[in-house]
């Protein structure tokens, strides 16, 4: 009698350990997920090529060609990034991202309408600041150049030389025909442009008459467009 009450109160017990043991164990691995979540979405920051897609993306929507597009050299930061254009605003985004400068319609010279675009790191959320009677941040060497085409090309696929120039300019690609060139001014301003009626990998183009400055030289293929930066002295 008293060996089947205790084996009754034993498989109790047991039960209720057991089931006390599966109740810790959900909890603990409900925590674990929880913090596993956490971290994965702390980590996992946007990088400059997915920022350059979402402001791609964003952009073609919305502005219609030819723009230059720029994106700022400096790296995100906690701080956040302050900007200042030449029109002496200043703008001040309070969390990590990636800034880009869009000058959206490069042919007219003099202020005009300007977009700033900002990718939160850790998101990817688009932040957008329009300005107007603008020329664009007031040092564009700050700013790198972002292929618009069809296929970004990589910046060894066309070669530009000498740079720094006096005047002639060489470009000259391996893998791709170059249908146009087009100069812009650190405003933004084009400044020259040349049009070949054939594809050519090679092309000699002279600046000689424009004054010594930094300019940025966009290149279009027939697979995309890139560009980049130029010193004439």
């Amino acid at each position: 009698m008293i060996f089947n009450i205790l084996t009754i109160l034993l498989t109790k017990f047991i039960y209720i350990m057991k089931t006390k043991l599966i109740y810790c164990t959900r909890k603990i691995l409900f925590i674990f997920f929880i913090l596993l979540a956490w971290t994965t979405s702390l980590y996992a920051q946007i990088t400059r090529e997915q920022a350059d897609v979402i402001i791609l993306d964003y952009i073609r929507s919305v502005v219609t060609p030819p723009y230059l597009l720029y994106v700022n050299s400096s790296l995100p930061s906690e701080d956040g990034i302050f900007l200042t254009t030449y029109n002496e605003e200043n703008m001040k985004v309070k969390y990590a991202c990636w800034a880009y400068y869009l000058n959206e319609n490069p042919e007219i010279s003099g202020p005009f309408r300007h977009r700033y675009l900002f990718v939160k790191e850790n998101n990817g959320n688009l932040l957008e600041v329009i300005t107007y009677n603008d020329l664009g941040p007031v040092d564009l060497t700050l700013w790198i150049s972002v292929p618009l085409g069809i296929a970004d090309l990589e910046k060894s696929d066309i070669l530009i030389y000498p740079n720094p120039t006096t005047g002639q300019l060489q470009v000259q690609s391996s893998k791709f025909k170059v249908q146009s060139v087009e100069v812009f001014d650190i405003f933004g301003k084009k400044v020259s442009s040349y049009h070949l009626i054939t594809s050519s990998s090679n092309l000699l183009i002279d600046i000689s008459h424009l004054p010594a400055d930094i300019y940025f030289v966009k290149i279009a293929t027939e697979t995309g467009i890139i560009t980049k930066k130029i010193i004439k002295y």
